[in-house]
């Protein structure tokens, strides 16, 4: 999962004449009583005071009362809430959890309540995410992928010039090569790695959204469908049902013995976290989300850095994802949850939302009309997604995947064999994979 910057502690927002999911008393602007929405949402996180008043503003009958959590309790609320009677109206989540979320009859499908066009609006990766068995769980309120970040005081010494167009994009051999030469001392000795080690999740490897990607790249979407390469590419049967004989195809494995070899034989990564490796100059390169080119420009690291795509073995691939806004299939007043949910993901809502956020529009119309998004380097993120973006791999029962890859991908890169590993991957994941 994703943890997005934080913006500013949202206080909740309280209606006066009702409570959360009710209808206040009739008055001469709203007949039927002001609706109290619930939104549950984890803390620090969109959507933004400013844009939650401007809904309002303009939707005088309706009110939002917010309830706030930690990130890592969100998932276990929305498990205790959608087993209560009453639980909030929308939610936002972690958006590769949709199908889960969907299969388990938490979320409303919301087709019935789009205005025309805009499911062609939606980013490809977007719709991919969040459609389960044919229908839209959510909109998507904003993306995010994966570049290279690099210290160009650094490597200019070296003539080392990282591309900017992802025609251009360096293989995975051409990036480790440079890293190899940028990178200071040895063994306990190093004072400057190559590449730093992954602020994701724990902060150890084998994150799925950062670290599966070097085994998906070993893949070839084009291939055969019942080739290694391709099933290697998507990393999961694309029914989300069957990780036997894909997280562990023969490319999967070479996959994981290139990751290992990162640590283990090249070494230009280090397996414990050093907290600000990159902005702290104690690495040359840094894998990162768009939301990074903000912070290094709002918190100047004292050094020039640059952005170059994310590179690739076999097929460029980044994966897609971040947090999204549903509505909860057990609300009473769905049509009005879902008018917020897609309020909010699209016309001046979303340009704001997204000015406020900085994250990827989800909307190819709003990518086109923000300048920012065209030039470099967030126009590398924007094309990322364009051509080479996926979901993490979709399935109804994501989290448990998520958990036994993530666990795999760090054994690996502790040292344990590749094929062992993910072999005991794909059967411990198999049972789980084929519930529902």
């Amino acid at each position: 999962m994703l943890r997005l910057p934080a913006i500013a502690l949202m206080g909740t927002l309280l209606a006066t004449s009702a409570f959360a999911g009710e209808r206040g008393p009739p008055t001469a602007d709203c007949p039927q009583g002001v609706l109290t929405l619930s939104l549950l949402k984890p803390l620090n996180n969109p959507p933004q005071p400013a844009i939650v008043k401007m809904w309002e503003e303009r939707n005088k009958c309706m009110k939002l009362d917010i309830s706030e959590v930690p990130f890592a309790q969100l998932a276990d609320k929305i498990a205790v809430l959608s087993a209560s009677g009453s639980p909030p109206d929308l939610v936002q989540y972690d958006g590769p959890y949709t199908q889960s979320y969907a299969a388990a009859g938490i979320l409303l499908p919301l087709d019935q309540y789009l205005p025309p066009g805009l499911r062609e609006d939606i980013t490809r990766p977007t719709l991919d995410e969040h459609t389960f068995e044919g229908k839209l769980y959510s909109p998507g309120t904003q993306q995010t992928s994966l570049a290279l970040f690099y210290n160009a005081d650094m490597l200019a010494p070296l003539g080392i010039n990282p591309p900017r167009e992802l025609d251009k994009a360096w293989t995975w051999d051409q990036a480790i090569d440079a890293m190899k030469k940028c990178q200071k001392g040895e063994g306990d000795n190093v004072t400057v790695w190559g590449l730093a080690p992954s602020r994701f999740g724990a902060g150890t490897p084998g994150f799925v959204y950062r670290d599966l990607l070097f085994v998906r790249s070993h893949g070839d979407p084009k291939a055969p469908q019942d080739s290694g390469a391709y099933k290697t590419y998507w990393g999961l049967s694309r029914d989300g049902r069957t990780a036997q004989g894909w997280i562990n195809a023969p490319e999967s494995i070479a996959g994981a013995k290139f990751f290992s070899d990162m640590f283990n034989v090249h070494k230009i990564t280090p397996k414990a976290g050093i907290p600000n490796a990159f902005q702290d100059k104690k690495a040359c390169f840094t894998i990162d989300v768009s939301y990074f080119v903000s912070g290094l420009a709002s918190n100047d690291p004292g050094f020039k850095w640059g952005v170059t795509p994310l590179p690739y073995v076999k097929s460029p691939v980044v994966h897609t994802g971040s947090l999204t806004i549903g509505v909860f299939a057990k609300s009473k007043h769905p049509a009005e949850a879902a008018k917020f949910a897609i309020d909010v993901s699209t016309g001046e809502y979303a340009e704001a939302y997204i000015r406020m956020s900085r994250g990827i529009p989800v909307l190819k119309s709003l990518a086109a009309k923000l300048d920012e998004f065209k030039q470099y380097p967030l126009n590398i993120f924007v094309e990322q997604i364009d051509r080479y973006g996926h979901p993490r791999p979709p399935s109804p029962n994501f989290a448990q995947y998520d958990k036994i890859v993530t666990d795999a991908l760090r054994d690996i890169a502790y040292g344990a064999d590749p094929k062992t590993r993910l072999d005991q991957a794909a059967r411990q994941a198999q049972p789980i994979l084929q519930r529902n």
